[in-house]
């Protein structure tokens, strides 16, 4: 296996065609990269988009233009007319159970229900609100399909001091919002730090469950909570994939950093060259660890 740092040369003639990559979609990233390993007809890396400033730091030759991070089988080859500076080396990690590795991936985290798959975030978001609203014995309110603007609208209208107690006891029992709580006094901002809460709690379930499968387990501190973050939850439109003008296909990615411990080699191993979770053509999924 290979790790590789690819980085767009700094005098390249194909500005245009690569404004029409980027705008395009995430699809067209991957392309673009597929060319670093010609005559390969399935996909057989893994990548990472970042931002070339933020990982390099201010230096006068660096600019806010992408930098990916690459695993793959066979070595990415840089032609003297690409788009891209290639540096290699060769990635076989000396790996160990019981190893503790630091950690960060950017996944496409999905959860499946009623044979359907759904966001996590979304899914978590939607699965709180409708759980309050049925408490409160708000649901006969709701229209057919309620989003979730509606959910809280609805919520913030009739729950009252009812509701506020509910978020109260919901913050306080959880170590990680308690102190914040203290300096909320709005009704709707106590119910976007619980339904912040409930999306963690979501994320952290998905990601163990990913550890389940692939041989690590999330380190906790002396609180007994887990040593995770996650942050930079966006959505990834892909246009070209609509087969209705109301079709909005496309996928969520969130950004997990935190510390590990490897239960099972081979199937830990596994995790770093085959990636975890769905998208990972769209630049989700590669693992990305260090000593601690």
């Amino acid at each position: 296996m290979y790790f590789s740092r690819i980085k767009i040369r700094s005098n390249i003639k194909e500005l245009p065609e690569l404004a029409r990559i980027f705008q395009s979609d995430s699809h067209g990233v991957h392309s673009l990269l597929w060319r670093l390993f010609p005559g390969q007809e399935q996909r057989t890396f893994l990548y990472r988009e970042e931002i070339a400033r933020e990982q390099l730091g201010a230096l006068p030759t660096v600019r806010g233009e992408p930098i990916y991070y690459v695993i793959s089988q066979t070595q990415p080859i840089s032609a003297e007319n690409s788009l891209f500076t290639v540096e290699s080396k060769h990635y076989r990690p000396q790996l160990e159970k019981g190893q503790r590795l630091g950690f960060g991936c950017r996944v496409n985290p999905v959860v499946t229900r009623q044979g359907k798959k759904h966001d996590v975030v979304m899914d978590a978001q939607l699965q709180f609100l409708s759980s309050l609203v049925k408490n409160f014995q708000l649901d006969s309110l709701l229209s057919a399909k309620p989003k979730k603007g509606e959910y809280k609208k609805l919520l913030l209208a009739n729950g009252g001091e009812a509701l506020s107690l509910r978020l109260t006891e919901l913050l306080t029992n959880d170590l990680r919002y308690a102190e914040r709580l203290e300096q909320i006094a709005q009704l709707a901002d106590k119910l976007e730090l619980a339904i912040k809460a409930q999306v963690d709690v979501a994320l952290e379930g998905w990601l163990k469950k990913q550890g389940e499968r692939l041989g690590f387990e999330l380190l906790v501190d002396d609180d007994g909570l887990s040593k995770l973050q996650n942050s930079g939850y966006l959505w990834h439109g892909l246009p070209a994939k609509a087969k209705k003008k109301e079709d909005k296909p496309g996928f969520s990615t969130v950004d997990f950093c935190g510390e590990l411990e490897i239960t099972d080699v081979q199937k830990f191993e596994q995790a770093l060259f085959q990636g975890i979770g769905r998208a990972k053509a769209f630049g989700c999924g590669l693992l990305m660890i260090r000593r601690t």
